[in-house]
């Protein structure tokens, strides 16, 4: 029988030894869209004026109506979405346009978000009003792992995006999987 030369021999211990990693996309329709949006995104925004002064936005019932791949580099959503300003005695069903962004989260990984870029206010003394700068953006998926049970014990699974996109009736996040035991 003949040594294994140490090239192969590393090379072997790296596939043997090395975290592996996969490939998934997670597909998200407008009811998938609402069922995450209306858990992560807030119901207000407070927002700060002069004097020490606030001014409270509730944000109800907001809804995925389209898919729009031409807006942006990745595409966006339309959505409905009542805004209410008690302070202000205002009540108004808006259409609000969100793109879908690709930014920076924990760490410098990627995350997806969706951007607020077009709320307009049609208001009785002002005339129109775009109110999207007030407004967050919305996390679509955390950037965090989980821990699996499996066959050979706990594994941990870290989700890196990879890239995201619009479709014509849904959004699309690609995600490499980087897979590692858990440790005890």
């Amino acid at each position: 029988m003949r040594p294994l030369p140490a090239a192969t021999a590393l090379a072997l211990a790296t596939l043997l030894f090395a975290p592996a990693s996969a490939r998934i996309d997670v597909t998200l329709d407008a009811d998938a869209l609402n069922g995450l949006l209306a858990s992560m995104a807030p119901d207000h925004v407070d927002v700060a004026l002069a004097a020490g002064r606030s001014l409270t936005i509730q944000m109800q019932d907001l809804k995925v109506t389209g898919f729009d791949p031409a807006a942006g580099p990745n595409g966006g959503v339309t959505t409905s979405l009542r805004l209410l300003v008690p302070d202000l005695g205002i009540d108004i069903p808006v259409t609000p346009h969100l793109t879908l962004e690709i930014g920076k989260g924990a760490g410098g990984r990627r995350t997806s978000l969706l951007r607020f870029d077009k709320v307009v206010l049609n208001l009785p003394l002002t005339g129109p009003v775009d109110v999207a700068a007030l407004l967050p953006p919305l996390s679509l998926l955390p950037d965090s792992a989980w821990v699996v049970d499996s066959a050979r014990g706990k594994v941990r699974v870290k989700p890196d995006l990879v890239d995201a996109r619009t479709g014509t009736k849904n959004i699309r996040l690609g995600f490499e999987l980087a897979i590692a035991p858990a440790g005890p």
